[in-house]
């Protein structure tokens, strides 16, 4: 059951029990018109105390059940961008070895050196960028691996993400 049903009906079923109950209980012990007004002041204070108490404690779990998710979902993000840094950079690395290795040779001309280069730095570029993202949303994400998209939208042009 949802947390905000189960607390809902708690709530419920505890104060409409307190109720009931305590009007019947009380009206056992005392005469029904002596004592009433301060009888239904100090109920109606005891049902409020209790009723708070019981809401404090079960929102306090909820929010630390909550604040775990998003930490945990922090750690998978994190791992996550770690391992794929690793990975670009292990191919980056392979790409540049590529490089040296049919420049030496000269095998590649002056002008796809160039373009290979420029494609490595963006690259890079683009991987510390998404290494260094703090505040974890998709929004900053997309800024950070589409920024033209986000530059263009403050122009008023926007592009998807898939058309790049």
């Amino acid at each position: 059951m949802k947390p905000y049903k189960k607390i809902t009906i708690l709530y419920f079923t505890i104060g409409a029990a307190s109720i009931f109950f305590s009007d019947k209980f009380f009206s056992l012990i005392f005469p029904p018109a002596i004592y009433i007004n301060y009888i239904q002041i100090y109920k109606g204070w005891f049902f409020i105390m209790t009723t708070s108490l019981l809401l404090y404690f079960l929102m306090k779990r909820m929010y630390y059940t909550i604040r775990e998710r998003e930490e945990e979902k922090q750690k998978v993000f994190y791992s996550t961008m770690r391992a794929v840094h690793h990975i670009l950079n292990n191919f980056l690395n392979k790409m540049m070895f590529f490089k040296y290795s049919h420049a030496e040779t000269n095998s590649l001309t002056e002008e796809a050196q160039k373009q290979y280069d420029d494609v490595i730095w963006a690259t890079s570029k683009q991987i510390i960028k998404l290494g260094e993202i703090t505040n974890i949303s998709p929004e900053e994400i997309e800024k950070t691996v589409f920024p033209e998209k986000f530059n263009e939208a403050s122009e008023g042009n926007s592009k998807s993400p898939d058309s790049y």
